[in-house]
Formats: structure tokens, sequence, C-alpha cells
């Protein structure tokens, strides 16, 4: 909620006040002078019209043109429009019109009022004259006739007058309203100076800490008290800061030198202390987090749930957790109560990088599980082929098979070996980051690999199509990319069909950017799509080995994708076609 400040409140309380109360009495002074000069009006064409009665009276109207004439005469003398109008309301004399053409008038709201109540008047828009008028009636009784005698006047220069009176009111309301306006304004900052000075200095202390110009005393009673009152509790939460802050550095002091991460929250899991070493485990900015909920600052779920069982108190409170940055980390995760004369006040969580024992050991059975089994084939067959060359019942032609058999197993040794240790080289890239991502154009990257495959996509009838804007860019390692995106394409044309067309397709899509690598082929089954990706992982064996694969060459593509901050999938498409996607942060 914004607040505003005293002056402003005060200000705003005059200035409402001061403009309604000028506007109010304009307004009244307004309608009063409107008032008078219309009443004024209204008495004068009373007079008019009943001189008018009587000059009627001792005239003998003879016919309807001495009656007209009688009444232009009377007009013209009088300066004002005069209509003599018979009973039934047929105007028989008009100062400013001939009566043969005028309207009925019964019905005018003058005649109407005249005939009930002896005098009628109305204020209206005359069609005849086309401007607005005040009209006044009277009852004349005329050898025993009865006529009415209206007379009007134009409400003009009326209006003139009454409008330049108000323009004068209002200056004068304005002219007072400024002088009001710079009176509330003195009398506000006369009471806010002080405040805001005291508020200045009370917010300089709470910044810096430093009592260097205390408040001064103030001639008001009030503020000289708020003032000291203020100066006296700066002092004393100076000396408490004082104290507060050597206990916290020498904490702070041990918690850096320990090379675990360290987390200590209170029962609403609220942080009260964190080292830089739990902030680099968890990838946390490098803001203060202290009096945060953990779960509005640590992103990881497992993390959190950990926290809240050991808080309930549950029999497990260790465990292995995985936390993705720029590189996949392993920690072991420990927590434990803390409790204040047997009370639980918080926890305490600390956590051990245990990457590196982790990654020796899954490196370790990985190389043992898998090498030794893809190893296995090919030293089994050249053990059989060197057994039948030492035979001496074999013939040349033979002895040439075999010996090209055995070299074709150990060039596929070779080629695991080889992948091997890229995947390794890869992997050791990942985990001491030295790969260097730099911007770089995606149709670039996909036109070299097109390049490196050109022949052996020749050889299966494949044509490789680009299908990528010039001037999308991403960041990568451009050399690393191209080998991935290689490896994709190597793949179709090896398990593709021949004649059929490869298709590279570079695009963004929402915050990604997505290399597709599409080609026709026997589709995979969706519960392989992930296995795939595993090390010498494959779909059908000897159809793999007999198009020389390793069983190296996807994983190698995801560790590359991985080293990118990305991912590599893969989809079934409509048509028998096989997608391959690496999904990269958008530039």
């Amino acid at each position: 909620m914004k607040r505003r400040p005293l002056f402003l409140q005060l200000f705003y309380t005059f200035m409402p006040m001061m403009v309604i109360g000028i506007v109010a009495l304009i307004f009244f002074i307004n309608s009063a002078i409107r008032d008078f000069y219309y009443l004024q009006t209204k008495d004068e064409l009373l007079d008019r019209a009943s001189l008018v009665s009587i000059i009627l009276e001792q005239t003998t109207l003879n016919s309807t043109t001495a009656v007209q004439k009688l009444i232009k005469k009377l007009g013209m003398e009088s300066n004002m429009r005069i209509t003599l109008i018979d009973s039934n309301g047929l105007v028989i004399g008009d100062s400013e019109q001939e009566p043969i053409n005028m309207d009925n008038h019964s019905s005018r709201p003058e005649v109407v009022e005249a005939k009930k109540d002896y005098v009628g008047s109305s204020q209206r828009f005359s069609k005849t004259l086309q401007e607005n008028m005040m009209y006044l009636a009277i009852i004349h009784d005329h050898d025993k006739k009865s006529l009415i005698v209206r007379v009007s006047k134009s409400l003009a220069g009326l209006n003139d007058t009454i409008y330049d009176l108000q323009k004068r009111f209002i200056l004068i309301g304005l002219f007072v309203g400024f002088l009001i306006l710079l009176l509330s304004y003195y009398f506000s900052q006369k009471v806010t100076v002080p405040l805001q000075h005291i508020r200045k200095k009370t917010e300089t202390f709470v910044n810096t800490l430093n009592l260097s110009n205390p408040l001064p005393n103030y001639k008001t009673k009030e503020l000289s008290s708020l003032s000291q009152s203020l100066n006296k509790m700066a002092i004393e939460i100076d000396k408490r800061i004082r104290i507060i802050e050597r206990e916290r550095n020498d904490r702070e002091f041990i918690l850096s030198s320990m090379q675990a991460g360290i987390i200590a929250l209170n029962k609403k899991l609220k942080i009260l202390s964190i080292n830089k070493i739990a902030i680099d485990y968890l990838d946390l900015n490098e803001n203060s987090h202290l009096g945060y909920r953990a779960k509005k600052v640590i992103k990881n779920k497992r993390v959190i749930k950990l926290m809240k069982n050991v808080l309930a108190g549950a029999d497990v409170n260790q465990e292995e957790i995985i936390i993705k940055k720029n590189k996949r980390r392993t920690f072991l995760v420990n927590g434990t109560q803390l409790k204040k004369q047997g009370v639980i006040t918080g926890i305490l969580v600390v956590l051990n990088d245990i990457t590196l024992q982790k990654q020796l050991e899954n490196i370790r059975q990985d190389f043992v599980a898998n090498v030794s089994h893809e190893l296995k084939t090919p030293i089994t067959s050249i053990l059989g082929y060197v057994e039948l060359l030492k035979e001496d019942m074999i013939n040349d032609s033979q002895r040439t098979d075999f010996l090209n058999r055995v070299l074709k197993q150990a060039n596929r040794m070779n080629l695991i070996i080889d992948d091997l240790l890229r995947l390794s080289k890869i992997e050791s890239q990942e985990e001491d980051s030295t790969i260097e991502l730099q911007k770089t154009l995606l149709i670039q990257i996909l036109e070299d690999a097109k390049d490196d495959l050109l022949d052996s996509a020749s050889n299966h009838q494949n044509k490789i199509n680009i299908y990528c804007d010039e001037g999308l860019f991403i960041n990568a390692d451009s050399q690393l990319l191209r080998e991935a995106v290689s490896n994709l394409i190597e793949n179709g044309i090896k398990y593709g069909h021949k004649g059929k067309e490869i298709n590279l397709i570079g695009k963004n899509r929402n915050e990604k950017t997505e290399i597709h690598i599409d080609n026709h082929g026997d589709q995979i089954a969706p519960s392989q799509h992930k296995k795939i990706f595993q090390r010498f992982y494959r779909v059908d064996k000897s159809r793999d080995r007999e198009a020389g694969g390793t069983g190296l060459g996807l994983s190698i593509v995801k560790h590359i994708a991985f080293v990118h901050n990305g991912e590599v999938s893969t989809t079934n498409m409509e048509n028998g076609v096989t997608r391959f996607t690496i999904s990269l942060p958008r530039v």
C-alpha cells in the first residue's frame, strides 16, 4: 500500500475543502444574481404590461387595423414587444409581426397561467425572433371582452450582464482560493518539514548505522521529545548491532572455513544462515537469502522434501541428491534437528559434494560392464580365426578370408576404443568446464556437417537438405556440435532407407533453438526412445554390427548436447520419418 506524506495529506485536506467552498459560494452567488435580475426584469415587464392595459382602456378600438397600429406604436415607444390576444388565443395585435401570420397563442405558458392567475410569465426561445425571451401576460377587460396583454423582452443583453458579473465573481474566487492555497501550503510545511528532517536522519542511520550527527532539539515540545527518544534509541541500537556483528563475523568465519555446505533454518523453514559453499552447491544467486523461506530460494524439490522430513522427525535424514547447473553434481545431504531445552527450534542441513566419487564409481561400473561385453565378441572372433589359421588344412583363399575377418574385428575394436576415448574426453571437459561456448551461426555448422557426410550419402543415394534461417545464432562449441549433427546424419544414412532425403532443420521455438535431423527408415519403438542414448545400447544388435556401429554414437551426441546446456530426443513422425532433435537454449 502506497502511503502519502503528512504534508500531502494536510495539503490535500485543505485544498478540496477550499475548492468545494469556493465553488459552492460562486454557485450560490451566481444563482442569486440570476434570480435577482430575472425578478427585476419580470417586475419591469409587469409595470409595462399594466401601463399598456391602462392605455388600451382609454382608447377606442374600432377595427383590427387600429388595434395593430396602436400596438406597434406602443412597442416602438416602450422598446419592447407587445402582443394583444383575445380569449380564444387569437392574436389581434403584435408590435413585431402581422397578426394574420402568427399562430394561435392559447397554449403559450404565460397565456395559460394568466387565464388562471391573472398574471403569467415564462422564459423560452422565440421562433419568430430567433432569440431567448422573457414573456409576461396579464388579463385586460375591454368593452366587456376579456383580452390578454402580453409583453416580452430579449434576455440576450441580460444574460451578457449576468455572465460579466459571474466572471468577476469567479476571478475573485480564484484569487481568494489561491491565497488560501498558499496559506495551507505554508502551514503544512510548517508541520511536516521537521518531521521530514527526522525521517531523513533516521533513514541515514538505518542505512549507514552511523550516529555522528544526532537529531537536534526542536522548538515544538512534541517534536523535541521525539528527537531525544530517537537519539537514545539509536545509541542503544548501535551498541546491540556491534555485538551482533561480532558474533556474526565469528560464525561466518567458521562456516566459510568448512568445505561442506551449511544451511540453518527455523521451524518455518526460513533461512537463518547459509555459507558460500551451500550457495554454490545449490546454484543460488549472490543476493542475501536470510529470512526467506527455503522453497522460494532453493529450486531443488528433493532438498526441500528432505528439509520437511527432518523437521517432521523422519528416521532417515540422509539422501544422495543430484543437482544440475553447468554440470551434473551429486551431493550427500544430511539433516538434523536443532533443539533448545528439548524443544525443536529448527534444522541444520549439511551438503557434501560426492560427485567425483560417484563418477569414479559409475565409470568403473560402466567400463567393466560395457567394455567387457563389447570387446568380448570381436576378441572371441579373432581368437577363433587365429586358431583356424594355425591349422594346415585351410587353403590360401580361406586364409585370406580369415585374415580379413580378423582385420575387420580388430578395426571394430579400434573404433570402440576411439569412441570410448572421445566420450571420456567430452565428459572430462564437462567436469572441468573447459568447453567455451561462443555465438555462432547455426547454418554454418549444419553445412559443415553436411559436407562431412556427402560422400557417404551419395553412396547410399541419399540427399541431404538444409532448412535454416541464415541469421539464426546459437551459443556453441562449433566443432563439438558439428560432430553431434554428423553422428545423427551418419545414423540416418546407415539405418535409413536408400534413396530417401535427410532433412536438417534449424528453428527457434519458445525459449529453445531446435535442430531436427529427419530421415526415412524403420522407426524406433517409443519404449526405446530414451534407452538408445545409453552407451552400447542397440535396438537391433545384429543390424548395428553389420552397419559398423560401436553403440556409442548417440551417447556422444547426448553428452555434447548436455555440455551445451541442452538435450537430445527422438520422435516418430508421420510417413515413416524418424526425427532426432537437439534442443539448445535460445540466444
